[in-house]
């Protein structure tokens, strides 16, 4: 049996998309899998024993009608037993209707209905997940295990090869970062401003790590941020000792520093789940404007925790609608105060960090 899975929007799709991948191989232990998605997302797919291939395309040559041939053609050849549509957008229903699949599936849209032969409605809200995200991918999973009822595996994983964790534990050693206490990995900045709590406050709770706990600190950010950097960094306390090096360049080598890490703390973004892939424990402070049901994923333990401004104001999104939380996102995130998550936020270092000796 052969089967290809299509996922290629955003980083976090793709990761736990790959949950799809890995139950499939369960139900079809003899199948071969192939993954498609975008060349820059592949590096959470690869080393992946349940995905056979990946077929890595170019973003920013997608929308190119040579390009597109050219994809249509190799999906046509491989002759799928299996189609599964994950993307919902123009290239991807063009390589399904294409394809000489056997059976096509995909999420319900009106318009392109008719291309599958089994379409799935998308849940509004999570029933045995955390986050609609994962919940949906579930619901396709369910669909194969009529064929051979196996347990489902929910979690999403990252596999990351010996020498990958050994080269980043020598790179941070290099930079200084001592493996004798606890490392966390700050993510200080979200992917952009409306996505990034105040640095203001986010200055306060770093102060606030440093001077309680016995820990070295390791910011996690995009090359393209160290501006931000540079004014997070005047904030800090004068005492505060934190690393800004190394810097994971790669996918791979972010997930590989996350892998000698004790856990992460900060704002959401690409690197939270690649830490929980990597069953880390994490701390998330979400944006104002994001439903906590549509993203925050395996928080259903302990292991996985955060904090949100609805946790402070209940009826945050019934007074404002979601537009307006984005668009006015940094005044919302003022009301986040750096008490109300340092409050939040005790409970989870007590438990993650209780082998340790706080300072005071």
């Amino acid at each position: 049996m052969k089967a290809l899975i299509i996922q290629y929007n955003n980083i976090g799709d793709v990761l736990v998309s790959s949950v799809i991948a890995n139950n499939l191989k369960k139900i079809y232990p003899h199948s071969k899998i192939d993954f498609l998605c975008y060349k820059r997302y592949m590096g959470v797919l690869q080393k992946n024993p349940n995905i056979d291939r990946i077929i890595a395309i170019d973003s920013n040559r997608v929308r190119s009608l040579f390009f597109l041939y050219k994809y249509i053609k190799l999906i046509k050849s491989e002759k799928y037993d299996i189609l599964i549509n994950l993307s919902q957008n123009l290239s991807s229903f063009l390589f399904t209707i294409f394809s000489k699949s056997q059976r096509k599936y995909g999420f319900s849209q009106n318009l392109f209905n008719k291309i599958y032969d089994k379409t799935f409605t998308k849940v509004i809200v999570p029933v045995t997940q955390t986050c609609n995200l994962l919940e949906n991918r579930l619901v396709v999973i369910e669909e194969f295990l009529k064929e051979n009822p196996v347990p489902i595996d929910p979690q999403a994983k990252i596999y990351l090869t010996e020498q990958e964790i050994k080269e980043a534990k020598e790179k941070m050693i290099n930079s200084g970062i001592r493996f004798t206490r606890p490392i966390i990995m700050l993510g200080v900045l979200g992917s952009n401003v409306k996505n990034t709590w105040t640095l203001g406050n986010m200055a306060k709770f770093i102060d606030f790590i440093w001077v309680n706990y016995r820990a070295d600190l390791l910011f996690n950010y995009l090359p393209s941020q160290y501006k931000q950097i540079n004014e997070l960094l005047s904030l800090l306390n004068t005492n505060t000792k934190v690393f800004v090096q190394p810097v994971g360049k790669t996918v791979r080598e972010y997930a590989s520093f996350m892998q000698n890490c004790t856990l992460f703390m900060g704002n959401d973004s690409r690197a939270v789940l690649i830490a929980k892939a990597l069953q880390k424990p994490t701390f998330t402070i979400y944006p104002p404007y994001v439903h906590r049901k549509d993203v925050a994923c395996y928080e259903n333990t302990s292991l996985h925790q955060s904090v949100h401004l609805q946790d402070f104001l209940p009826n945050l999104f019934d007074d404002f609608y979601q537009s307006e939380l984005k668009k006015d996102s940094s005044k919302f995130y003022l009301m986040l105060s750096n008490d109300f998550v340092i409050l939040k936020v005790k409970p989870f270092i007590k438990e993650h960090l209780s082998i340790f000796k706080k300072v005071k």
